[in-house]
């Protein structure tokens, strides 16, 4: 079995924990984004890239991730995870439509959050909301309910919940893309 076919599984997995990690705890680990990188950066270097990327495609598609997320986080609209996890993704895929597909499939996923967190947060001051509420398992109370008060840094300035885990959302576009459309990839 060629080492390349070896990667798109381990691959994979890199990207489910990614999935599972982001919806979580709401963060992409640094050492998880390290992980991805050294895969594919060793890919790249031995020659054995399972996505047949070009070493100058996936370092533009690398740069151009970067660089078209970092005003986003730069903004406070999103996460460092985000953005990092991006390039990486941009490594392994390279400047290709695989790529964009893979913003706009987790652009389209964070939309659909954001609006059903909207849309949970007007309900909850609804009475039928507050009734279902006092049916729940206090459990689910728990995550479904946001703090009363946000939290507060040490300097005693307001921190900024992220609430909408793009990264996640983006693994999760990489992952229906390397099931359903394998010759996006090959593009």
């Amino acid at each position: 079995m060629p080492w390349s076919n070896f990667l798109v599984p381990l691959c994979l997995l890199w990207l489910i924990a990614i999935v599972v990690m982001d919806l979580r705890i709401r963060k992409v680990r640094n050492w998880m984004v390290l992980l991805g990188l050294g895969m594919g950066a060793i890919a790249l270097a031995a020659g054995i890239q399972p996505f047949q990327v070009p070493a100058w495609k996936a370092l533009l598609g690398m740069l151009v991730a970067f660089s078209a997320l970092l005003p986003f986080y730069a903004l406070r609209w999103m996460g460092a995870g985000d953005v990092k996890f991006a390039a990486v993704i941009g490594l392994w895929l390279g400047l290709s439509p695989a790529l964009l597909g893979i913003w706009l499939g987790g652009s389209l996923l964070a939309g659909v959050h954001g609006v059903l967190v909207l849309a949970w947060r007007r309900a909850q001051a609804s009475a039928s909301a507050q009734w279902l509420q006092a049916r729940l398992p206090l459990r689910m109370v728990a995550l479904v309910t946001p703090p009363d008060t946000p939290p507060v840094a040490a300097d005693g300035q307001r921190v900024i919940v992220r609430s909408i885990p793009y990264a996640g959302y983006m693994a999760l576009a990489a992952i229906w893309l390397l099931f359903v459309d394998r010759s996006v990839l090959a593009a």
